[in-house]
Formats: structure tokens, C-alpha cells, sequence
């Protein structure tokens, strides 16, 4: 549910929990946190088993601890844990747990995270509630099957999977990054050549400021080694992602591509989102396009559709408490090279309160 605007990025989020002690001071842990309630009421495509209008609630809630300290030669090293606060049947409680170390060469990061792709992307402006938060609300597959799948982020979500990763200093406003997963679909688990294996990511972003008009800028690529058995190919993904802002303005979007999905030869997912916002004071407004089309089997023309238009709000009442909103219409659908294609509509408003502490 975490987004990145322009200027920012997940790695300051990090830094802004608990400064660094003193010189030669034992680490000392801050807590922090955040907590998300959004209640939502949709119109959708009727069937036997799913009434036309559904309501439903959706929570994040995580506990932050965090804490670092500056060596005597300088180096800052510190520890991040987030904890899941709520209940979360069948997963981990640490959403992501990670120790790093920082100096004039850059950050290096060890522990339970998501890659560089994510960690240093730019999409379409999205305030209050995320795509993702949006899409949450309506599930097409209650319609059309499980068959149906969709993408509502254009980053690449790796399970906080454990993972090594390096991201430099800012040069003329220009970053490179890369991660390492020895075992991208398991958690701690040691890397083994029988699944998915030895997923590196790298990637490239700018941000900078001309004339007052700011500009973020990113582009990234994945590589994941498939089992040598089966004939399998290697899965890969290009990412990139652009956003200008000016006067309280931002317009952007972003674009991801897996190709050859669990190392199946042509099985392809595209998403792509792009927008428009605006922020003055406490008040946030954006407009959001996203469209996902994955592949449903390999060479051939089957696959499956979303398509959402979302309108964010967002109103901060005070430090650390934000009232969100959203109205927004979907379409989901399945495209057979046979025929008889199957669609479902849906058209809903969410609120929600969002905290930070």
C-alpha cells in the first residue's frame, strides 16, 4: 500500500524513525508506526453467489522499531523491524526486518525487503489511497473465475523475501541500486535450483529540481534463474517510471513488464498507470488511470483484462492523522481467441483514516 511521490523514497521513511546515536553508543530502538481503516461500498455484476452491492473493510496496521548508531570511524549502522499488527492468517508477522550500514560509498542494506525496483520507483501521483488500495475494493475473479488475474502496482512485490542490497550516493541527482535474492518466493528459506532462483535487480532514478520544476525519474531491471529441468527459460522484467511537478502539480505514470512468468516461455503480464495531482496545504487531489493485462497460458491470445479510473482525496487534520477518499470504476475481463469473452463491471467510493506515529 506504500507509494513513493516525487522526491521521496522508502529509504527516508527509514531514517526519519529513530536518528543516530552518538558516537560509539550502543543502538537504542525507537517505535513507530502506522495504522489504515478504509470502509468502501460497491456496485458490481451480479451472480448466484455475490450480491450486487458489497461492502467491505480493508486495515494495514504495522509497528515500526527502529533504531541506529555512528561509529567512531564514521559509519552509521542501524536496524529496521516492521511488524504486522494486524491478524493475518497463514504469513509471517514481520512485514519487513533488515540491519544496513551507511557511509560516503552509499547504504547497504541485509535482511527481509523488497528490491531496488520497488524501493526506488515513481508512479502516477496517487493521494491518500494507493491503486492497489482502490483495487482491494473489487475482485473481478468473483465473476469471471480463478482463472482471472490482475496487477494493480507496476512494482514487484518479492514477499520480503531475505535479500542483500546496495543503494549509492546521489551524484547530480542520479542514484543507482541493486538487490539480491537467493530465493525470491521464500521467506529465510537457503537458495535451492529446484524453484525460482538467484533473482537480481537493478536500477537507476533521478531526481532533481530545474527552474522550479521538479523531476523524478526512474528505470530498473529483473533477472530470476530458472530450475535447469523442464526446459524452463529465465522469468525478466523492465520497469520505468516518470513524474514531473510544478507549482503543487504532479503528472506521471509508470510502466512494468514480467516476461516468461515461472520461467514459462511467452507467459507475459503488462500494467501501466498514469495521472495527475495536485497538493496546496493539507489537501491532495489526483486523478488515476491503471490498466493490467496478464497472459492466461503461454502462445496463446487468452488472457485477462482490469482497467480502473480512480479519484483520490486526501485532508490532513493534523500531525500524523489523514482522513482519504476515493471514488472509482473498474472493468474486468477475460479474452478468449475462441470467443465468448466474459467481462465484470464495478463502481464504488471508499474513506478512510490513515495514522502515523
Amino acid at each position: 500500500m506504500k507509494k513513493v511521490l516525487l522526491g521521496t523514497s522508502a529509504l527516508i521513511a527509514a531514517g526519519l524513525l529513530a536518528a543516530p546515536a552518538s558516537a560509539a553508543e550502543k543502538i537504542k530502538l525507537g517505535l513507530g508506526g502506522k495504522m489504515e481503516q478504509y470502509f468502501g461500498v460497491v456496485s458490481q455484476d451480479d451472480t448466484a453467489a455475490f450480491d450486487p452491492t458489497v461492502t467491505g473493510i480493508n486495515t494495514d496496521a504495522e509497528v515500526y522499531f527502529s533504531g541506529a548508531t555512528t561509529l567512531d570511524n564514521g559509519l552509521t549502522v542501524g536496524a529496521m523491524i516492521q511488524l504486522e499488527a494486524q491478524t493475518n492468517t497463514g504469513n509471517p508477522n514481520a512485514d519487513e526486518q533488515y540491519a544496513y550500514i551507511e557511509g560516503a560509498f552509499g547504504k547497504i542494506m541485509a535482511g527481509q525487503k523488497d528490491g531496488v525496483l520497488t524501493q526506488m520507483a515513481h508512479e502516477a501521483p496517487q493521494y491518500g489511497l494507493a491503486d492497489d488500495d482502490v483495487a482491494a475494493f473489487f475482485n473481478p475473479g468473483n465473476v469471471l473465475g480463478a482463472s482471472y488475474s490482475r496487477l494493480a502496482d507496476t512494482t514487484v512485490q518479492t514477499s520480503d523475501s531475505a535479500s542483500v542490497h546496495y543503494i549509492s550516493p546521489s551524484l547530480a541527482g542520479f542514484t543507482v541500486g541493486a538487490s539480491f535474492f537467493p530465493a525470491p518466493d521464500s521467506a529465510l528459506q537457503a537458495n535451492t535450483e529446484t524453484s525460482l532462483h538467484n533473482q537480481f535487480e537493478v536500477a537507476l532514478a533521478y531526481n532533481g529540481e530545474f527552474s522550479g520544476v521538479a523531476i523524478g525519474a526512474d528505470v530498473a531491471y529483473l533477472h530470476q534463474s530458472a530450475p535447469d529441468a523442464g526446459n524452463l527459460e529465465d522469468p525478466h522484467a523492465w520497469r520505468a517510471g516518470l513524474v514531473v511537478g510544478y507549482a503543487g502539480f504532479q503528472v506521471g505514470g509508470s510502466y512494468l513488464t514480467f516476461q516468461d512468468r515461472g520461467g514459462v516461455n511467452d507467459l507475459d503480464s503488462n500494467v501501466w498507470n498514469a495521472g495527475i495531482g495536485y497538493k496546496t496545504g493539507p489537501y491532495g487531489v489526483s486523478l488515476v488511470y491503471l490498466q493490467s493485462d496478464v497472459d492466461l497460458a503461454a502462445n496463446t491470445d487468452n488472457d485477462a483484462e482490469y482497467r480502473q479510473w480512480s479519484l483520490h482525496g486526501t485532508y490532513a487534520m493534523g500531525p500524523g492523522v489523514t482522513l482519504a477518499a476515493a471514488l472509482f470504476h473498474a472493468t474486468g475481463e477475460l479474452d478468449f481467441a475462441a470467443g465468448n469473452d466474459l467481462d465484470a463491471d464495478g463502481t464504488g467510493g471508499i474513506v478512510g483514516l490513515q495514522l502515523s506515529f
